[in-house]
């Protein structure tokens, strides 16, 4: 018997649950710790069906960060689209602490290096996949500040990307930190960003 011919539904649905059975284990025992076995066995499918869509579980965790990302834009472009009496500035300050909160941001947190070590691995091989998420995370702060009536010729998307990163790897790097002023750290990062995007005004 000939194998089954799945439609682009099917397939997409294929791919789709490998990506979830793939984010848990992610988040549970990052990326050293999980095989394509363990993704394939906790998707209930063959491991050829795993290179079927994706070529590695590298290949498929950057899928999963990317997608992370994508999630989080569409959640503030949604958010800010939204009518509020309270300050621009301060909506932008509470979003960003609801996101380095949420649980998605902290179940990173702890695999931070084996993450980071994937995507600068990837990068040096000038993968396609890691500049378009490059890319797009440039194309949403741009968008966002758009949606501000930001100048972005004066307020660079490029800056806020990096400050983004630079807050990012300070909070994955926590233990390095003095723990009695980290929260205050964090303010000031965060004011430090809004005084930038806002030029002082929140």
């Amino acid at each position: 018997m000939s194998p089954k011919i799945l439609t682009d539904q099917e397939r997409q649905l294929q791919k789709n649950r490998l990506i979830g059975e793939g984010k848990k284990l992610l988040f549970s025992y990052g990326i050293r710790k999980t095989s394509v076995a363990d993704i394939t066995k906790a998707a209930g499918m063959a491991k050829g069906t795993f290179y079927q869509h994706f070529t590695s579980k590298e290949e498929l965790f950057l899928e999963i960060v990317t997608q992370l990302h994508v999630t989080w834009f569409q959640q503030a472009e949604l958010y800010f689209s939204e009518p509020s009496s309270e300050p621009l500035g301060e909506r932008v300050r509470s979003f960003i602490r609801f996101c380095f909160h949420a649980n998605e941001f902290i179940s990173i947190f702890k695999y931070h290096n084996e993450i980071e070590e994937l995507i600068m691995e990837m990068q040096a091989s000038s993968n396609q996949a890691v500049i378009d998420l490059m890319d797009l995370e440039h194309a949403a702060y741009e968008r966002l500040l758009k949606m501000f009536n930001i100048d972005t010729n004066k307020t660079k998307p490029g800056v806020v990307y990096n400050y983004f990163h630079a807050m990012y790897f300070g909070i994955a790097n926590k233990s390095m930190m003095d723990p009695d002023c980290f929260d205050e750290t964090f303010e000031a990062m965060l004011n430090g960003l809004i005084v930038y995007i806002f030029g002082g005004i929140s």
